[in-house]
């Protein structure tokens, strides 16, 4: 029986993006691996299909790459910080060859993940297409949602188009389509400003009309109503007359004069005895 052939030998593209810098020891390791994973499961269900993406036996070292950051065995961010650091370490020829694989790279899973978003009819021939032209070569779109809120982002999905499109997933979408756009109208609200989202006006909204009923209960505590000031002057008129009543009726008696002295009184003292 013959040993079986190991996937760092079918697949010398690893090994050559290793030696460009591109992936570190360990990430090799794992991604030799998930391989024999791959390997053993094909063996065992040759009739089932693999659910993970593969590597073709000839895959260049863009497509190696690109598998790399498909399957999440290259993360993105090291992988983005690793291409930035790239003029450091290298210059001229080398350094343009290792920064056009990267690119080439990150081009292909985000044209991937645009495909995903035409094949499952969230988006026309035409916004694919211009898709594709602005696709970025400095970012990861490691989704189908990131592609979609990146299109959102670039202008080549408006944001009615966008309602339009979620309205039209939910009513004749695949499960999967009605996923990704809920998930990219989740992540959009997210990165909107704080002042931007519907929430916030409606918060501040609530806020102003507490605030408003707030005040308007203290100054209505404050400010007597106007039928309260009306029987407080009618009170003080019906003493002023029963006082004027009062000194005509004792002018009218002999040997007596009106009362017209005036007393101050002061809050809490006693009046003074006549």
């Amino acid at each position: 029986m013959q040993p079986m052939s190991s996937p760092s030998q079918l697949h010398p593209a690893l090994a050559q993006v290793r030696q460009l810098g591109l992936i570190t020891d360990d990430e090799l390791d794992d991604a030799i691996a998930e391989l024999d994973i791959i390997e053993l499961q094909r063996s065992h269900n040759e009739e089932e299909d693999i659910d993970v993406p593969e590597l073709a036996a000839d895959a260049g070292l863009v497509d190696t790459l690109a598998w790399l950051l498909l399957t999440d065995l290259l993360p993105q961010h090291g992988f983005l910080q690793r291409v930035r650091d790239l003029p450091r370490q290298h210059d001229g020829a080398a350094l343009l060859e290792r920064q056009q694989l990267a690119a080439d790279a990150l081009r292909q899973v985000n044209r991937q993940a645009i495909d995903t978003l035409y094949d499952e009819d969230l988006i026309d021939q035409w916004q694919r297409d211009a898709a594709h032209a602005s696709l970025p070569a400095d970012r990861l779109l490691a989704s189908p949602v990131a592609a979609l809120c990146d299109m959102l982002r670039q202008g080549t999905l408006s944001a009615p188009q966008f309602e339009a499109l979620r309205l039209r997933a939910r009513q004749r979408g695949s499960e999967l389509a009605v996923i990704i756009i809920d998930a990219a109208a989740r992540q959009t609200r997210r990165e909107l400003p704080a002042h931007a989202r519907p929430g916030t006006w409606v918060k501040a909204a609530l806020i102003l009309l507490v605030l408003a009923f707030a005040a308007s209960a203290m100054i209505s505590k404050q400010v007597p109503t106007p039928t309260a000031a009306t029987a407080e002057q009618g009170a003080e008129r019906h003493d002023l007359q029963q006082r004027a009543a009062q000194a005509v009726e004792s002018a009218r008696l002999p040997g007596a004069g009106p009362d017209l002295s005036v007393t101050v009184e002061q809050d809490g003292a006693a009046p003074p005895a006549r």
